[in-house]
Order: C-alpha cells, then structure tokens, then sequence
C-alpha cells in the first residue's frame, strides 16, 4: 500500500474550485457561490505547490500560524464573504428569486410595472340633520353635503385613527333622516274574505250587527249595481296595541254571480233595525164574524168569505219604518231583508236589498188597525223592490248606517327582497341614489312540538324542536318542491304561515348560541315573531333601480339588488342622506419654484402615503394628487417618454417607503416648469390600505360640521382597502402587463387583466351563455380572500376598464367568487423526542399555510392524502390519522370524505350565475381540530 511520505499537503496537485454551477428551472432560489472559505483556502495552498508557479518553490510551510499561509487564510475569507452577497446579488436580479421589495420594484419598472402603491378603502356615510321642531317650511329646507367633508373613526383596540372624506356633494334632508317603511297597507277586501279591520277599539259594534261593504260602484256609477256586500258579524277582536278593531264574518265576500266592491270602497255598521210599518196588524182574517171595516179591508180572494187588509203592501216606492229614527238621515243606506225566495246567505237569509235614502220624513200614520210614529224613507232606486213590497210582515230594515273608518292592515312579514315600500309619496328621490337600510332582523319561533323536523347547525348533531322556540333568520325562506328550491315572496310568506298547507318551507337560521344552521320544517310549524330589544341592529347600502307610486300614494322603490337581510319591519329605518366616502385625509402645500433652465426638476411630496382611489383606469387605481403650475392643473401621465416638448404634464414615482416623487419633463418630453417664485403647489391625500376597512358604525366623528348636519355614521363596514403590494403579489403580478399590454383581447386576458387591477387578488373568467346571449363571466376574489360587493366600487371600475380597454360590445358579468370552507379533524401521533405542543402547533401552521387564500386557486380540490402528507412534513410527525374531513356547507353533517370539490363558475339551470368557489380550510378553532395520538 502507498503511504505518503508527509501529510503537509506541498506535493499536492492543485484542487481547482469547483466549476459553474447549473440550476434548474423555477427554483426559488439560485446557487452562485463559486466556493466556501475551506475551498478557497485548500485551492490557494494546493496552488502553492503547483508547477505553474515556480517563485513559490520554496514556501515549503504549511503551518497556520505561518503568514503566508494566514494571508492565504484571509483571503479566503474574504472571497467567501464576497462570494456570499455576490449571490445574495445574483438572486435579486430574477424576478422569482429576488426577496427584497426593492429589487422587484426595480425589475418591474423595467417592464412598465409599478407596484401597486396601495389602494384606499370607500365607504358610504349616512348623515342626520338637525330637525327643527315647530318650522316645518325650515325643516323642508335641503342642506348640501360638500365634497371632501371629513369624518373620522372611533379606533378600537391597537387600532389609530382613520379620516375619511366624501368625494361627492349629495343633497340632504331632514324627511330622510330616518324613514320608516311601510308596516300597514290598504285593506284588500276581495272575494273570500272574512274580517274587516276598523280604526280604534270603541267602535260599539257587537256580534249580530250587521255591515256593509260598498264602492263607488254602487254609490256613483250604478245605482243598480250589485258590487256591495253585507254580512252579519259573528266576531268581534279589539286590538288595543295596534289601535285598530277585527270583525269577522261567516260567509266569504262576493258570490258566483257578483264581486265586491273595488273603487272608493267604504264600510258602514247598520246601528237600527226594526220593521215596516203593519208588520204587527192583525190579521184581518179573524175580524170577519165581527165587523166590517169599510174602505180598510176587502174580500180575501183566496178564503172564501173572509177579508183582509186593504193595500197591505209597499205603496209605490215609500219605506214607512215603524217608528221614529231621528238618526235616519238623507244619504245614508238602509237594508231590506227577508224579502223573496232568493237564497241570500247563512246570515241573512231571503232577498237582500241596498237602497239610499233620498229623502227622509218623519210622520204620523194610521192603518191596518195601527196608528203610529214613522220615518218614511225614499230609495235612490226601486230595483227589486216588488221583492218586498207584499212582505210587510217578513220584511227586515237595517237603517242608520254610520260609516267605519278603514284601517290598514299591520303588514306581519318580514322585509326582504328587492322592493323597498315607503308609506309617503317622496318624488325627491332619484334613481341610483344610494339607501341606507337600517333594522333588526327577523325572528320566527315554533309552534308545535314535533319529532320529525330538527334544527340542523352546520357541522354539528340535530337538535330537536320545542314549542316556543326562537330562532334569527338569516336569509329569505325557500319553498321544497320535488327536491327543487323556489323563492318565497314576502306577501306569500304570510299567506302560507297562516294557512294549513303542509307546505315544507326551508329556513337558513342562528340560534341562540348564534350557531348558524338550516330547518326543513312545515310552514304551519313556525310563526313569525317579533325581535328582542336586545339583537343587534343590522345595517346594508342599497341603490335605487326605480320609484313608482302604490295605489294608496305611498313610495314603491325597486332596488337594484335584494335585500341581504331579512327584517323585522317594525324595526326598519331608511336614510337617504347618504354620500359616498374614500380612506384619506386632504394636504394642500406649496411644493417649491420651477426653473426653466433645469431640465427633469423633481419634488418629494412632503407627507405619505399618498392616497389611491378606485378608478376605471388598467391598474385600477387614481393618484388623489392635483398639480397646479401658476394657478393650471397639469395632467399625470404614465411615463414621460413620447411626451410633447409644451405637454404640462408629470409622472410620479414611490420608493419602497412610499415616498412619492413628481417628476416633470426636460423640455422634450414633457414641458420644463417655468420659472417662478413659489408657482408649484400640491393639493393631494394621505392616508391609506388595509387599516381604513373601519368596521361599521366606526365613523362618527365630524371633524369639519356642515351646516345642519347633527350626525354621522358609515351604516356598512368600508371595503376595498388594500396595502403596498407585497413582495409575492408583485412576483406573480408583474409578468401579467407583458401578457395582457393594457389590453384585454382573449380569455385568459380578462383574468390576467383582473387579476392586476387594483382591490382584485385572483379572477378566472369562462365563457357563458347568459339570457340568450354568449359572454364572459368573471369570479373575482379581494384581498386576503375578501368579498368583492356588488354595489362597490372596485367592481364598476373593474367593469369600466374591461368595457374600454376590452370588447365593448361584449356581454359582461362580474360576481364575487363563492367562498367555500371545510374542516380537519386529525389525530397526530409525536415522536417520543419531541414535545407535543411545538409540533401540533406547527403542523396546524402548515396545514393552514398550505389550505389559506393565497395557496389555493378556484375550483381546486383538497384531498385527506394531500392533507396527511402536509402534515407529516413536520418534524417529529410520526402517525396521522384523520377522523372528519368535510365542507361545511349550510346543513353539513361531520363526515371523512376522501375529496373535497370546489365548484367551478356554471349557469344554474334556474338561470343565474353560480361564481367559482374557492375552497379553504376554516378560520378559527372549529376549523382545525388536532388531538394527539396514543
């Protein structure tokens, strides 16, 4: 065996350093270090001894402390450090490795990328005026709202101070402050019913009164009309809460032949009743065998030898009432019944009349053996009256009507849906104004006790129904049937909750533990029930789609979208002094002097970050900055390049602190600032991101108080807040300009085109067949997995840009993406090693890493093997096992399912638009549950 002579190392060829390294595609980081200090170090005095440097023969030394070799030492080190940040440098020039802010600042502007500076959050603010109690002409008064009225926030914990501003005038009033809606409507008395609702609880009608239901029908256009209706009341139910009086009835309004009244319809209760006058004569019959009453009786044809009373019937077209009625007046209506052979109704038997009283007398007569007070009546017409005119003594008369006022009907259903009614005529209101509707919601409680229906909270066991129990609705009821969903229509909620249908209504509830969950259950089992004082208040924007007038002169307000909640109307305020508001605080400053003889002059805006609204631009987003030059605005463009030498125009660059610099042209491209002493002056914004999506109700207090304003507040959280793009957005968002170039031409543009539009985080756009018609539907998805609501303004800007920079004649539609959740139950077993809490904490980190927004993308599934493999990636993981894998869908019961489906965008076979789901694991503790393994 060959044993060398010494271990010094002198004889050694020379270790060269190792070669170019090769990396391969879409590594996160590349390898660019050409050697460590060892390696360095062993090549240097490997080279000491080679033949290609002769002069160093006779350093024959290896020992460390020897200076040469610790100059070789050095040296070394100092190429391992350098050859550290050589790479450091190396991966900032690529845009996937790159982990400094900056360095992809810099790529992208090589592409025309800029990161995206922010974005600041809007909202509306609802304003209340002070009223002025006793002036109504000063109340009526409108009071503009100007632009850029300042509002701020009450912060909460670990939270600053947030000012907000409106960015439009809107016209207020004090009417608007806090409109109710219509909690009572006009009575509809059609065919089939039953009651009539009376203003008051002294109306003095009892049970057997008789009432009478008559319109302009009968009362002007036909004195011969049959549309009236009398009915004798069977019921009588005061209601003192709601001031008003139930009468009901036996037999329904109408009949085969006639309907009620529908024009001026009017009720009266018949306060006498009495008969004709003879209707107590004797009978004539028995007076034969004792006298003879000449020019009083005549021969009875139909009983041989015996006689009977002379005119003994209705002479002409005169009612004589047996009696004196003082309170019978002229124009009032009286009622003959008991006449004919018709069959009339249950109640009043016979033939029954309707007649007015034209004129009205008060007698004194004799005849049939009688003498005695009358009031002789003279109808407005004899139709029928040969019905009654030979029944003086079966004939009935229901006289002294007194009309009952009308009440309207208590509106018992809740409010939801898409039609908003107010109970005053307001022709003030315009289309597209934005409501603010304010309430609690809706309750409804359990009739009957029942084994067959169970509450079903998401995610968790049934729990059975009581009789009293109160639930919170969280969404308008749906039908069943046949397995299908149909919507239920307020006015057809109250109609089948008071009827015995067995129709099967299915409810999305909370309970009292604010559990949400779903009941399948008999609409005859539930009752609507009012709210408790103590649930919270629930507010929401809606905009106007279309007024209309009711028929009682009330407002009907279509609305562009459905209400999101369901209201307990009682409970129900709407404000219509609402303005539009953006995250911002406005500076105005003067920014310094131009000089035409300096070319390219720049200037840093004092105070940051400088706010960036919303707008309908490709990167979606404004600079709130205005420059004047002289007392002229100037125009922001893009970039100065291709500018005209006399464009006043400028562009702006931020840093990676957001500082932002206004940069003006050469004289070249873009016109030189003209000299002047303090002719440059800024008026611009700051403030913005995600700290300005405030929470509701936040926003309360005026920092500057228009005249007659009292109050404000912002009835719906703000939204559409975003900060400076970070480091990973911009890496996936900056190849997105080369892919789409301003312009959005095929599918995969208007996504890309989303995807880096400011206040979007992921969009996927498919073709869809719509109406009849073939177009792109878009699922777009916020920051941080955030809704994108259908009346802000991120989606009419979004949709502005892609009418513009897209095909404008091409059928758009945007909708928020669907948000889909599902839970992991999973026992883990931990090395013997290891501590357990360290490691179930970080296998439910890398879990929820590996399942969170930014990790998923639409319509991607999630499997149990996937899920268990993430886990086991942990260190000290030795077993997993997972007992509930599931989506917690509105009723979903627990269950291991080996795949979980998110749903693509699709359209229903009902016709609407199903947006594309994005399926995460669920936030908080009841979305990861892990248990350590035995």
């Amino acid at each position: 065996m060959d044993t060398p002579l010494n271990d010094c190392g002198c004889c050694a060829d020379s270790a060269p350093l190792p070669g170019p390294r090769f990396n391969a595609p879409g590594l996160p980081a590349i390898h660019y270090r050409i050697g460590r200090h060892g390696e360095f170090k062993a090549a240097m005095l490997s080279s000491l001894s080679s033949t290609r440097h002769p002069a160093l023969a006779g350093l024959r030394t290896r020992e460390h402390d020897d200076f040469s070799i610790a100059l070789c030492d050095a040296g070394a080190v100092m190429f391992d450090v350098l050859g550290f940040y050589q790479e450091r440098i190396a991966n900032e020039a690529y845009l996937r490795t790159a982990v400094e802010r900056r360095s992809i600042l810099e790529l992208g502007r090589l592409i025309g990328y800029t990161l995206s500076p922010g974005l600041a959050a809007s909202t509306h603010l609802a304003f209340l005026l002070e009223d002025a109690p006793g002036l109504p002409s000063l109340a009526a008064r409108p009071v503009t709202v100007p632009v850029g009225t300042r509002v701020q926030s009450i912060p909460g914990e670990n939270e600053q101070p947030q000012t907000f501003e409106t960015t439009e005038a809107v016209v207020a009033r004090v009417a608007w402050n806090a409109m109710p809606v219509r909690t009572r409507e006009p009575q509809r008395l059609v065919a089939g019913t039953r009651e009539l609702l009376v203003r008051g609880i002294a109306t003095q009608v009892q049970p057997g009164d008789v009432v009478l239901i008559v319109g302009d029908e009968r009362d002007r256009d036909d004195a011969e009309s049959e549309q009236w209706d009398a009915r004798v009341v069977t019921a009588v139910d005061a209601d003192p809460e709601a001031g008003l009086t139930r009468l009901r009835w036996a037999d329904g309004l109408g009949d085969n032949n006639t309907v009620p009244a529908g024009r001026g319809v009017r009720a009266y209760v018949f306060r006498s009743r009495t008969a004709l006058f003879g209707h107590n004569a004797s009978d004539a019959r028995l007076m034969r065998l004792t006298a003879d009453l000449p020019g009083l009786t005549e021969a009875d044809p139909n009983v041989a030898g015996a006689r009977r009373w002379k005119d003994f019937a209705i002479i002409g077209s005169d009612i004589d009432l047996d009696g004196a009625f003082p309170k019978v007046v002229a124009g009032s209506w009286f009622l003959l019944a008991g006449g004919g052979t018709a069959p009339g109704s249950a109640s009043l038997p016979g033939w029954v009349e309707l007649y007015k009283a034209e004129r009205v007398t008060q007698r004194s007569r004799s005849g049939f053996g009688l003498s005695g007070k009358i009031t002789r009546l003279v109808p407005d017409t004899d139709k029928n009256l040969d019905q009654f005119r030979n029944r003086l003594r079966e004939t009935v008369v229901f006289a002294q009507s007194e009309e009952l006022p009308l009440a309207e009907r208590p509106l018992a259903y809740p409010l939801y849906g898409s039609l908003l009614p107010l109970p005053h005529r307001d022709e003030q209101l315009v289309r597209g104004q934005v409501l603010a509707v304010s309430g609690q919601r809706q309750r409804i409680a359990i009739r009957t006790d029942t084994d067959t229906h169970a509450f079903q909270p998401d995610g968790a066991a049934p729990v059975g129904l009581k009789p009293g129990d109160s639930y919170v609705v969280l969404a308008s009821p749906r039908k069943l049937d046949g397995g299908t969903e149909e919507p239920v229509a307020p006015e057809e909620l109250d109609e089948l909750l008071r009827s015995d249908s067995g129709q099967i209504l299915r409810w999305r509830l909370a309970d009292r533990q604010s559990r949400e969950g779903r009941l399948d259950a008999p609409a005859s089992a539930v009752a609507l029930a009012a709210a408790r004082k103590d649930d919270p208040v629930h507010s929401e924007l809606v905009a106007i789609d279309t007024l209309g007038i009711a028929a009682d002169q009330g407002s009907q307000v279509q609305l562009k979208d459905a209400l999101a909640n369901v209201y307990d109307r009682r409970s129900v305020t709407v404000c219509g002094n609402v303005a539009p508001a953006t995250h911002g605080e406005s500076v105005s400053e003067l920014a310094g002097s131009g000089n035409a003889a300096q070319a390219d002059q720049r200037f840093l805006l004092k105070q940051a970050p400088l706010t960036q609204v919303s707008a309908g631009t490709p990167s979606g987003r404004r600079a709130t900055l205005v420059v004047r030059v002289n007392g002229e605005a100037w125009e922001e463009v893009p970039s100065l390049y291709g500018r005209g030498a006399n464009d006043h125009v400028y562009s702006l660059r931020q840093d990676d602190e957001q500082r932002t610099v206004v940069q003006f042209g050469d004289g070249s491209e873009g016109a030189r600032l003209p000299t002047g002493r303090d002719n440059l002056r800024f008026g611009y914004r700051k403030g913005l991101g995600a700290e300005g999506n405030v929470r509701a109700g936040q926003l309360t207090t005026l920092l500057g108080r228009p005249l007659g304003v009292k109050s404000v507040l912002n009835p719906a959280p703000a939204g559409g807040g975003q900060d400076p793009e970070s480091r990973d957005d911009a890496r996936r968002n900056a190849p997105l300009t080369t892919l789409t170039l301003g312009r959005a031409v095929s599918l995969q543009d208007y996504s890309d085109f989303a995807r880096s539009f400011a206040g979007i985080s992921k969009a996927l756009a498919v073709w869809a067949r719509f109406g009849g018609r073939r177009g792109i539907f878009l699922s777009l998805a916020g920051p941080a997995g955030a809704a994108v609501p259908a009346n802000g303004a991120t989606l009419a800007n979004l949709q502005q840009a892609l009418r513009h920079y897209g095909d404008p004649l091409l059928p758009l539609w945007l909708h928020s993406y669907g948000a889909a959740t599902f839970r992991i139950r999973a026992r883990i077993k931990v090395s013997a090693a290891m501590e357990v809490e360290p490691v179930l904490a970080h296998v439910a980190a890398a879990l929820r890493e590996h399942y969170g927004f930014a990790r998923r993308d639409f319509a991607q599934a999630a499997s149990i093997d996937e899920a268990m493999a993430v886990a086991h990636r942990v260190a000290g993981v030795d077993a997993v096992d997972i007992d509930q894998f599931y989506r917690l869908d509105p009723g979903a019961m627990p269950a291991l399912v080996p795949r979980l489906f998110a749903l693509p965008p699709k359209v229903l076979a009902n016709g609407s638009l199903r947006p594309g789901e994005i399926l995460t694991l669920a936030t908080g503790p009841s979305g990861l549950v892990l248990e350590v393994m035995p």
